[in-house]
């Protein structure tokens, strides 16, 4: 169970970057018991990169134009127009596949800490996901880092966390509250480390 100085944030918001004994959320392999603890996603404020390449993105062809123009290059001149239309239609295909791709990375790369183990979530494209596990047993180091201005600012970092898995280092990357999850994964851990072998609480 979280530290009872940490604030409770549950929520049933899918777009929740940070979640206390989150509401309604499953995962798959989930043991019959096994009780979700802290559900995480990177920081929103990680998305400002590509927010700005999307508005760069959109906005671009509305200035080519006028750049070409003083370029005194006529590109669009020998093009007709319904070359023209199926350019304009190709590039906002291209726009609305790379928005949906920036938002999908985001969404489904979380990060899970429940009563018996850690789950790392990483989506690495459309067709392919990977999931790793540690048993909270196996975890042998927890350290927490903020760094930067906007980490100290926005209060969100990465947790570093050494294990005896297959997977011998987790990143939790640039989730908010870092020594809140930090400090939570180790109650998990010395609370795992009282229980009887096999014994889910």
């Amino acid at each position: 169970m979280a530290n009872n100085s940490m604030p409770h944030k549950s929520s049933k918001n899918p777009l929740v970057m940070y979640s206390v004994n989150p509401q309604g959320v499953s995962f798959e392999n989930q043991e019959s018991g096994e009780k979700i603890i802290l559900f995480l996603r990177a920081h929103f404020i990680t998305l400002l990169p590509a927010i700005l390449q999307i508005i760069i993105i959109f906005i671009l062809p509305f200035f080519t134009v006028p750049i070409l123009s003083l370029l005194r290059i006529n590109f669009f001149d020998s093009l007709g127009g319904a070359q023209v239309f199926w350019i304009i239609v190709v590039w906002y295909l291209f726009f609305f596949g790379f928005s949906f791709y920036k938002f999908i990375f985001w969404y489904f790369n979380v990060y899970i800490v429940t009563n018996e183990r850690i789950v790392d979530f990483d989506f690495r494209g459309i067709l392919h996901k990977e999931t790793a596990y540690a048993n909270l047993s196996q975890i042998q180091d927890v350290t927490p880092k903020i760094i930067g201005f906007f980490g100290t600012y926005f209060h969100y970092g990465d947790v570093f966390i050494q294990t005896a898995a297959a997977k011998n280092e987790f990143d939790f990357h640039a989730v908010a509250n870092p020594d809140d999850v930090a400090r939570t994964i180790l109650e998990e851990v010395r609370r795992e480390e009282g229980e009887s072998p096999g014994e889910i609480a």
